[in-house]
């Protein structure tokens, strides 16, 4: 298949790479990314190649590096829930750099905040840190990315262990969540809502060991992505949360609950990052015995699970 019609990149290839990037955003809420991944890298690359040939129109030049930055930031934010976080990182990066070059601070940001994300799970809590803090304490940053970014601030703080900082971060992440969107708020911002705050709230109890104090949280942010199909990928990785704390906080009836409803996604769905939740979930040992049928669906899971 050629991929540049007539030999030169013009305003038609520039908007099937903003099409193709819907539809692999679609892709990804549906299948979970480890379905998509790859095809979205051959696709930046692809991207990148045209840029760096030359074979593109004059006029076209600023979109086509905008669009192949945003291309970059989706494959970043796969390969992180793909648990390929070196190949994030140098994505990322040339995400990066091509969203500067071409302009674009709001794709900066967002590429950053992801950046940040795939830091905090991939063991470089303090270059997340160094992020979050940089442009979650800039008040020349629209609203709900600085919220984003203090969000991120709080889960960095929650991986190294500082529990009352965390939480306090997480507070002031909330309240500048409620400050609302702004005018000046970017159209990729849609996606933090509060669903995505309840989920991290619940999470980051969870990894400060307070699995009581998750569970509201966890269980609210899969209420808020029931029946949403955009949302499809986020509750499977809620679910999995849930689960995981359930059976923490020993609170039986929530763990079958939770493992009853994830069950059916498993196979259905491929997020490296949710799967690895569930097997910590199924890793953790109960001094009671549980009931049959809790025990059942979890050997069930075990099962199903793919090998890794």
């Amino acid at each position: 298949m050629e991929r540049v019609p007539g030999g030169s990149a013009d305003a038609d290839y520039v908007e099937s790479l903003r099409t193709e990037i819907e539809e692999f955003v679609r892709m990804d809420s549906l299948l979970g990314s480890g379905e998509v991944v790859d095809a979205v890298v051959r696709r930046f690359r692809d991207a990148q190649r045209v840029l760096a040939s030359g074979r593109y129109r004059s006029g076209v030049e600023r979109d086509l590096e905008a669009a192949t930055a945003e291309l970059g930031e989706v494959a970043g934010w796969m390969l992180i829930d793909a648990q390929r976080h070196a190949e994030a990182r140098l994505v990322n990066a040339e995400a990066l750099m091509l969203a500067q070059i071409a302009g674009d601070t709001s794709m900066q940001w967002f590429v950053l905040s992801n950046q940040a994300l795939g830091g905090t799970y991939s063991g470089r809590q303090r270059e997340a840190l160094r992020i979050a803090e940089r442009f979650g304490e800039d008040d020349r940053i629209p609203t709900r990315v600085r919220a984003l970014f203090r969000l991120r601030k709080a889960r960095a703080l929650g991986h190294l262990g500082d529990g009352p900082a965390a939480l306090r971060a997480f507070d002031r992440a909330r309240a500048t969540f409620e400050d609302g969107v702004s005018g000046r708020d970017p159209e990729w911002a849609w996606w933090f809502d509060e669903r995505e705050l309840d989920g991290h709230a619940g999470s980051l109890h969870a990894s400060l060991g307070r699995h009581a104090e998750a569970l509201p949280l966890l269980s609210s942010a899969v209420d808020r992505a029931e029946g949403k199909e955009r949302q499809r990928w986020a509750l499977y990785i809620h679910r999995a949360c849930l689960l995981d704390s359930a059976l923490a906080a020993g609170t039986v009836v929530e763990a079958e609950r939770a493992a009853v409803a994830v069950a059916p996604m498993l196979g259905q769905m491929n997020s490296a990052r949710t799967e690895n939740r569930l097997r910590r979930a199924l890793s953790r040992t109960s001094r009671a015995p549980l009931p049959s049928t809790l025990a059942d669906v979890l050997d069930h899971l075990r099962h199903r699970l793919p090998q890794r």
